[in-house]
């Protein structure tokens, strides 16, 4: 019962020394609520782009997940191929959270119009799942259309590529390449769209042709070059990947997006590196304005807590007092300076920053994210609040330490 009361008469103490000097306490808490502000909506600000990014990059053709033959992603050519299973796509498509999974082939061929020719990547795909799994339908130019269930000798082509081979929706162009048996696969195919993607890659070498007349054309004899899975979500994938291997074996390679395209990975942490030094100099900069506030607060009472010592009061109580001070500053400053982090976030979160009005511009630097919305996530809740009232408690250990150390006689004395 005595510790208890103990600990409420401390607790009343410094609740009180908090208030002595309501100017200098108030200075510290917008000082705490400006940096957990900043920290909050810099991390969700943060969180939101890279997912638009990983979005950006990843939904016009690549999917979330692909399988694979291994050593299908080091040499892409048609000889990397397994046998097209079609219970093992169905397991995948019912996995949850997958969205759509679908067979692909990839070859590379050369494509003829006239006296033009220009090497390409040619995908086979299913329209009806890749529209499920891929945004490349939505980047169709004008007076075109994207492949439709049905088709046959029909293709779409990139901006770049049409223009390299001097064609536009309706005509038609020769594609000649290797089949998988290694036979001469040639077919005539008439461009029913052409698209113009974010990727600079995909307008000047990509070309999709229904997967039937891919199957037929390269003779695949039931054989195919991947499967393309999509998630509901980005954070899925993690999950999603294991649980996909356990379902294709070991025979084969699943790779999710990060090993896809490692250079979008790459990119995110290095823009984290320089986030977390920002980040440590707001923290440094919360943590020290705590320390000036405690530090003069503790000189301003240098008599006062003389006297307290000389009276019998421990150095445990005045150290705890001190310590207690601080905490009370920091929680506050931390709860509303979440709230008020929180608050902004959202709003960025329901109104992004949307950048395509410089769209041309931005391309030119081959940036293809347009829009920056705030996602907030529970864990930059957590571990910005911990670590500034942690800051807070060892940052207030020096002074509180001094205090308590004080030589009563001395301290009575002070002016």
């Amino acid at each position: 019962m005595r510790g208890s009361e103990n600990l409420k008469l401390v607790a009343g103490l410094s609740w009180r020394n908090v208030w002595r000097n309501s100017r200098r306490s108030f200075l510290t808490f917008l000082t705490i609520v400006a940096g957990c502000t900043l920290i909050i909506f810099m991390r969700s600000l943060q969180n939101g782009g890279y997912a638009q990014m990983i979005e950006d990059a990843i939904a016009p053709l690549t999917g979330h997940i692909q399988i694979h033959e291994k050593g299908f992603q080091d040499n892409m050519t048609l000889e990397y191929a397994f046998r097209d299973d079609r219970s093992m796509i169905e397991k995948i498509r019912k996995t949850k959270p997958v969205k759509e999974a679908a067979p692909r082939i990839y070859a590379g061929g050369l494509l003829i119009h006239n006296d033009s020719s220009a090497g390409a990547e040619i995908l086979a795909v299913k329209p009806e799942l890749e529209q499920r799994i891929t945004t490349l339908h939505k980047y169709i130019l004008p007076g075109g259309r994207y492949l439709e269930k049905g088709d046959t000798l029909a293709i779409i082509l990139g901006k770049n590529l049409a223009d390299n081979l001097g064609v536009k929706a309706g005509d038609t162009v020769s594609m000649v390449s290797q089949g998988f048996d290694g036979s001469i696969a040639a077919e005539n195919f008439s461009v029913k769209g052409i698209f113009r993607t974010p990727n600079v890659m995909y307008n000047r070498t990509l070309a999709l042709i229904p997967f039937r007349q891919g199957s037929e054309t390269f003779s695949m004899d039931g054989y195919i070059s991947s499967i393309v899975i999509r998630a509901e979500d980005t954070d899925y994938v993690p999950a999603v990947t294991e649980r996909v291997k356990e379902i294709a074996g070991e025979e084969l390679e699943i790779l999710p997006w990060d090993k896809l395209m490692p250079e979008i990975l790459q990119f995110i942490v290095m823009d984290r590196v320089s986030s977390h030094i920002f980040v440590f100099i707001l923290y440094m900069i919360v943590a020290f304005g705590i320390l000036n506030t405690i530090q003069m607060s503790v000189f301003e009472r240098i008599r006062e807590l003389g006297i307290m010592l000389s009276i019998g009061t421990s150095p445990v109580r005045i150290f705890s007092m001190i310590i207690i001070e601080s905490a009370i500053i920091a929680f506050i400053g931390i709860i509303m300076g979440l709230i008020s982090g929180a608050a902004l976030s959202y709003y960025f979160t329901i109104h992004p920053m949307d950048f395509s009005a410089y769209q041309a511009e931005m391309e030119l630097y081959g940036m293809s994210t347009l829009v920056y919305y705030a996602k907030l996530k529970a864990s930059d809740f957590y571990n910005t609040g911990t670590m500034i009232f942690f800051l807070s408690l060892l940052f207030t250990f020096f002074p509180a330490r001094r205090a308590a150390k004080l030589d009563p006689v001395r301290a009575i004395r002070h002016l």
